[in-house]
C-alpha cells in the first residue's frame, strides 16, 4: 500500500528505527516524523487508515516520551486521543483484541505485522486475524497503549508496562550488582544518585527506592573501598536515616516481612518495578499466588524500616 507515494514498507522501517532509536533525544527528523503521523492521524482519526498512523505513532511513542521537542507530544496526545474516542465504541464481533496482549516486548514486531496488514499477499501467522488488528477498537486500544507511554498513568483498560528507561535502569543496575558494570557506570556515581533519589522520593516511589538501596547495601558490603566508595557509601546511610522518619509511627498485624528474593540484583530491579504504577500493577498481575505478597505486605510500613535498618547496620558496619 502507498500513502501519496510513500509506500508503508518505508514509513514502517523509518517508525521502527525511531523506536530502536528512542534514546536519541531532540532528534530534528524524529520529530517532523512524529509529527508528520500526528497530522495524518488528526485529519482522520476514525478513517480505514487510522490504524497505520496509529501503528506509527505506537512505534514512535518511546522517543517522544524520551526527549522530543516540546510540540510534540502534544500533537501526538491530541490526534490518539481523538482516534480512541472516535473508535473505541464502535460495534464489532471480536471475543478479543490484540492490543488486550500487547505488552512492551511485542513493539519490535509492530512494524512487520504493520506490513503484513497493510499487503494481504504477505503472509500472516499471528495468533489474531488481521480483521482483529484492523478493528476499531483494537486501534483504539493500541492508542491508549501509546499514549500511555508518551504520559505514564494517562489511561486505563490496557495491559501494564513499565516507562520507557526503567528497563535500562534495571539493567544497568543489574550488571552493576552481578559484579560487571557497564563500561559507562561510575559504580560510585550510581550509588550516590540512588540515594539522592530515596531522599527525593515521594509516598508512592519510597517503597521503590528504599529497595534499590536495600540491595546496594549488600553490594557495597563486599566491595572494594576507596574513598569516592566510601563517600557512596556514607550517601546512601545518609538517606537510609533520613528514610526511617517516615516509618516511625507504623504498625502492622503481620507474622513476618521477608523480601521476595535473595539476591541484589533481583532486588534492585524490583525496587525499580516499584517506582512506577504501571510497574506495581505489572508486579500484582504477575505475582505468584502463594510465594509472593500482596503488594500491600511487601510495601507494609514496618516491613520497609526493617529493611532500612538493616541496610543501614550493614553500612555502618563496614
Amino acid at each position: 500500500m502507498h500513502m501519496d507515494d510513500v509506500s508503508v514498507d518505508e514509513l514502517s522501517d523509518t517508525w521502527d528505527a525511531i523506536r530502536a532509536d528512542y534514546d536519541d533525544a531532540y532528534n530534528d527528523e524524529y520529530d517532523q516524523a512524529a509529527l508528520d503521523c500526528a497530522a495524518r492521524l488528526a485529519a482522520d482519526p476514525g478513517g480505514e487508515p487510522a490504524y497505520i498512523w496509529t501503528t506509527g505513532l505506537l512505534l514512535m511513542a518511546p522517543y517522544v516520551a524520551w526527549g522530543s521537542d516540546d510540540a510534540v507530544a502534544p500533537a501526538l496526545m491530541a490526534a490518539l486521543k481523538a482516534t480512541d474516542h472516535a473508535l473505541r465504541h464502535r460495534p464489532c464481533g471480536h471475543e478479543g483484541h490484540p492490543y488486550e496482549e500487547h505488552e512492551d516486548e511485542y513493539d519490535e514486531y509492530l512494524a512487520e505485522q504493520l506490513r503484513g496488514l497493510a499487503d494481504e499477499s504477505l503472509a500472516w501467522e499471528e495468533d489474531f486475524p488481521r480483521e482483529a488488528w484492523r478493528c476499531p477498537r483494537n486501534v483504539a486500544g493500541l492508542a491508549r497503549i501509546a499514549m500511555d507511554i508518551v504520559e505514564p498513568g494517562s489511561v486505563t483498560d490496557i495491559p501494564p508496562r513499565l516507562p520507557v528507561g526503567a528497563g535500562d535502569i534495571i539493567d544497568t543496575l543489574s550488571a552493576l550488582l552481578h559484579g560487571y558494570p557497564k563500561a559507562y557506570t561510575d559504580v560510585p556515581e550510581e550509588i550516590s544518585y540512588r540515594a539522592y533519589a530515596l531522599r527525593r522520593a515521594d509516598p508512592a516511589t519510597r517503597p521503590g527506592h528504599l529497595l534499590v538501596a536495600v540491595a546496594l547495601s549488600w553490594y557495597i558490603a563486599h566491595a572494594d573501598q576507596d574513598a569516592k566508595m566510601a563517600e557512596s557509601a556514607e550517601s546512601l546511610a545518609t538517606a537510609l536515616e533520613e528514610t526511617l522518619p517516615h516509618f516511625a509511627d507504623a504498625t502492622c498485624a503481620h507474622a513476618a516481612h521477608t523480601l521476595p528474593y535473595t539476591n541484589a540484583p533481583d532486588v534492585a530491579g524490583l525496587g525499580i518495578t516499584l517506582t512506577t504504577p504501571g510497574g506495581r500493577a505489572l508486579y500484582e498481575r504477575d505475582r505468584r499466588e502463594g510465594r509472593d505478597a500482596p503488594l500491600d505486605v511487601l510495601l507494609c510500613p514496618v516491613a520497609l524500616a526493617e529493611f532500612a535498618r538493616e541496610s543501614l547496620r550493614i553500612l555502618r558496619a563496614g
